[in-house]
C-alpha cells in the first residue's frame, strides 16, 4: 500500500493512501506512522484540504501517546479539531474527543474521561455516524464502569452500542461489546448472566475472520470473566489465544493484560513452574514499559508463589515491592490533595501568628496607657503627701518586685508545661503511628497467608481476621493524623472502613451514605476500637449476604448523639433482608459473638430487624457515663 500512495497520481488519492497506511502503522512503527503524517501535512496544507489535515495531527498526537508525552498530545489533538471543524466532520472531531477521553481514562481521571466521551457522543449523533455512536456509546460505559458505577449506568449505553454494530454486523465489536457486558454481570456476582454474555460475545467473535487487535481484546476480557468465575480450562485457552495475538502485532503494553491474568491462573492452578516464568514476563514487560499497576500484580503474584514455596525471604522481598507500587499508585492519586492541605493549614498557621502578635501588641499598648495615666496621678499625690507616697512607694516597689519574681516563676512553670505537653502529644501521636504500622504488618501477612491457602473457609476467616486487625489499625491511623490525638472523627472513620472492605469483596455496586450528628462528630479512643470492630462485623455481613442477585445496592450508616449524650448507631441496608426464622441469639458465627461480646463491653443494647432490608441498632452510653456506671 505505501508504494501505491508514491505512484499515486493526484495528492487526493495519495493522501486517502496515507491516512490509512499511517493510522495502521500506529502501533508497530510509531516513528514511521508520524513521517507519513509529516507528509500528509505538506500535501494536505498545498491543496487547503482540512480533513487530511485533521487526519495527519490525529495520527501524530497519537505517537505521542505512546511516547508518554501527554501535554504534546493534547496540543496535536487541538489543532486536529480545529481542522475537523473546518472540513465539518463530525465523525472526525468526535474520535479525538474518545482519543482525549481515552487518555484521561488511563490516568485515572474518570470524571473528565466521561465528559469528553459524552460530548463526542453528542457530536457523533449529530453527524449520523453510526460506527462513532457505537465506539463511544461503549467506551462510555466502561468510563462508568473504571469509576465504580453499577450495572444501572453502565448497561444502556452498551445497549446503545450493540444496536449501531449489530445493524452493521460488525461482529468483532459485538462480541466485545457482549464480552464487556459479561465483565459488567460478573461484577455484580451474577454468575448466569454473565456466563449468557460471554456465550453471545464467543458467539459473535467466530463469525468475523479477522483475527486482529479487537478480537485479541475480545479473547482477553472472555478469559479474564472465565477466570473470575473459575473455569481455568476455558479462561487459558482464551488468555493465550488473546497473548499471542497482541505478542504478533506488537501492541507493546497491551499484552500485559492477557499475560498478568495468566499468571493470576497459574497461581489459582497451583501450577507453580508456568505462574512464577509468567509472572516473571509480566515483571520484565511492566518495568521496560513503567508500568506501575502491572508491576504491582507482578510482585503480588511471585510473592504468593515464593510463599507456597516456603520461601520467606523471596516472599518478603516481593511482597515489598507490591507494598511500595501499590502505595504509590495510592499516593499518586492523594498527592495534590494534600499538597492543597498542606498549604492551607500553613496559611491559617501564618493567619494565626499574625493575629496573635497584634493582639498582643494591643495589649501592651493598653497596658502602657493605663501606666502613664497611673503615673500622671501619682505625680500629683507626691506634691500634695510627698512622705506618705514615699512610704506607700516603697511598699509598692517590694510588692512589685516580689510580683516580677512570682511572675518569673510562673512563666518559667508555664514553659515546662507546654513542653511536656507538647512532648505528650509527639509520644502519643509516635505511639499511635507504630501501633499502626505494627498492626498493618500483622494485616498484611494475615492476608498474604489467605493469597496461599486453597481451602476457602481457611482463606473466608484469614481475610475476616485480616479485616478486623486493619480496622484497629485504622482507627490509630486516624489517632495519628488528627489534631487530637485522644478521639478520632467518626464520619471520616466509617467512610475510609467501608472503601477497603467494598474494595475487598470487589463490592463496587454497593453504595454509601453515611452522616453523624452533630457533623464532624468525634469519638474517644476507649469507644473507637470496639465500635470500630462492631462496623467492621456489620457492613461485612451487609457486602456478604445482602445484595446477593443485586446488581446494586446502598447501606445508610447513622450515628448520632443523643440529649442524655448518649449513642445510637444504625446500620441499615436495602438488600434481602433477614432470612425467615433468623434468631441472633443462637447464631454461633465468630462475628455474631464478636458483636454481641463488644456491645456488652460498650454496656450497649442491640437489635436487628427487618426492615425494607436488614437494619442494625446498637444504643450505648457515652465513655463518662459508663464509668460513672461502674
Amino acid at each position: 500500500m505505501k508504494e501505491q500512495a508514491k505512484n499515486a497520481q493526484a495528492d487526493s488519492t495519495r493522501l486517502r493512501l496515507y491516512s490509512l497506511i499511517g493510522w495502521e502503522l500506529r502501533f508497530t512503527n510509531s516513528r514511521e506512522s508520524e513521517k507519513i503524517a509529516d507528509e500528509m501535512i505538506r500535501l494536505a496544507t498545498a491543496n487547503n484540504d482540512f480533513l487530511h489535515l485533521a487526519e495527519a495531527y490525529q495520527i501524530k498526537g497519537f505517537a505521542r501517546v505512546l511516547e508518554q508525552k501527554l501535554d504534546q498530545t493534547l496540543e496535536m489533538y487541538a489543532v486536529a479539531i480545529a481542522y475537523a471543524q473546518k472540513a465539518n466532520s463530525g465523525f472526525v472531531h468526535a474520535h479525538l474527543l474518545s482519543l482525549i477521553a481515552g487518555m484521561y481514562q488511563d490516568k485515572g481521571d474518570f470524571d473528565k474521561a466521561i465528559r469528553y466521551y459524552l460530548e463526542g457522543l453528542k457530536i457523533a449523533e449529530g453527524a449520523k455516524s453510526p460506527e462513532m455512536i457505537a465506539t463511544l456509546a461503549n467506551n462510555t460505559a466502561e468510563a462508568y464502569s473504571d469509576a465504580g458505577r453499577p450495572i444501572s449506568f453502565t448497561l444502556p449505553f452498551y445497549e446503545k452500542a450493540l444496536k449501531e454494530e449489530i445493524a452493521m454486523k460488525n461482529w468483532q465489536y459485538v462480541g466485545m461489546i457482549y464480552s464487556n457486558i459479561a465483565k459488567e454481570y460478573m461484577l455484580a456476582k451474577n454468575k448466569p448472566q454473565a456466563e449468557k454474555y460471554a456465550g453471545l460475545a464467543i458467539e459473535s467473535i467466530n463469525k468475523a475472520n479477522d483475527r486482529a487487535y479487537v478480537y485479541a481484546t475480545v479473547s482477553s476480557d472472555i478469559g479474564e470473566m472465565y477466570l473470575g468465575i473459575g473455569k481455568y480450562a476455558e479462561a487459558e485457552n482464551y488468555l493465550q489465544k488473546s497473548y499471542r495475538i497482541l505478542d504478533s502485532i506488537g501492541t507493546k503494553d497491551n499484552k500485559l493484560i492477557p499475560l498478568s491474568a495468566l499468571a493470576r491462573l497459574y497461581l489459582a492452578q497451583n501450577k507453580l513452574d508456568k505462574a512464577k516464568k509468567t509472572g516473571e514476563q509480566v515483571l520484565a514487560f511492566a518495568t521496560a514499559y513503567h508500568d506501575k499497576l502491572f508491576l504491582r500484580d507482578a510482585c503480588n503474584v511471585l510473592s504468593a508463589i515464593a510463599k507456597k514455596r516456603n520461601q520467606p525471604a523471596q516472599a518478603l522481598v516481593y511482597f515489598e515491592a507490591f507494598k511500595n507500587w501499590n502505595d504509590s499508585i495510592y499516593n499518586e492519586k492523594r498527592i495534590k490533595g494534600i499538597e492543597d492541605v498542606e498549604s492551607r493549614l500553613k496559611l491559617q498557621k501564618n493567619e494565626l501568628e499574625v493575629k496573635y502578635l497584634s493582639d498582643k501588641r494591643n495589649e501592651e499598648n493598653k497596658e502602657l496607657k493605663q501606666s502613664n495615666i497611673g503615673l500622671q496621678a501619682t505625680t500629683i499625690a507626691i506634691l500634695v503627701l510627698s512622705l506618705v507616697l514615699l512610704i506607700v512607694g516603697g511598699v509598692l516597689w517590694q510588692s512589685n518586685r516580689s510580683r516580677g519574681r512570682k511572675n518569673l516563676e510562673l512563666e518559667k512553670q508555664k514553659q515546662v508545661i507546654e513542653r511536656q505537653s507538647h512532648e505528650k502529644d509527639t509520644l502519643i501521636r509516635e505511639i499511635n503511628h507504630r501501633v499502626k504500622n505494627n498492626l498493618q504488618v500483622i494485616s498484611s501477612l494475615l492476608n498474604l497467608q489467605a493469597n496461599s491457602l486453597s481451602d476457602p473457609a481457611a482463606t473466608e476467616a484469614l481475610r475476616d481476621s485480616h479485616m478486623r486487625v486493619k480496622a484497629i489499625s485504622m482507627i490509630h491511623q486516624k489517632l495519628y493524623g488528627y489534631e487530637e490525638n485522644a478521639s478520632i472523627p467518626l464520619g471520616a472513620y466509617i467512610n475510609s472502613l467501608f472503601a477497603d472492605l467494598r474494595m475487598v469483596f470487589a463490592a463496587v455496586h454497593i453504595q454509601l451514605d453515611c452522616s453523624t450528628e452533630p457533623d464532624g462528630l468525634l469519638l474517644d479512643m476507649e469507644s473507637a476500637v470496639p465500635l470500630g470492630l462492631i462496623l467492621n462485623e456489620t457492613i461485612t455481613n451487609a457486602l456478604k449476604y445482602a445484595f446477593q442477585n443485586k446488581p446494586a445496592g446502598k447501606i445508610t450508616i447513622r450515628m448520632i448523639e443523643t440529649a442524655n449524650q448518649d449513642y445510637v448507631l444504625t446500620v441499615q441496608d436495602d438488600g434481602n433482608g433477614l432470612p425467615e426464622g433468623f434468631d441472633e441469639a443462637n447464631a454461633g458465627s465468630l462475628g455474631f459473638r464478636i458483636i454481641r461480646e463488644l456491645s456488652r463491653q460498650l454496656r450497649g443494647k442491640y437489635q436487628y430487624t427487618n426492615n425494607l432490608g436488614t437494619c442494625f441498632t446498637l444504643h450505648f452510653p457515652n465513655t463518662t457515663r459508663r464509668n460513672r456506671r461502674s
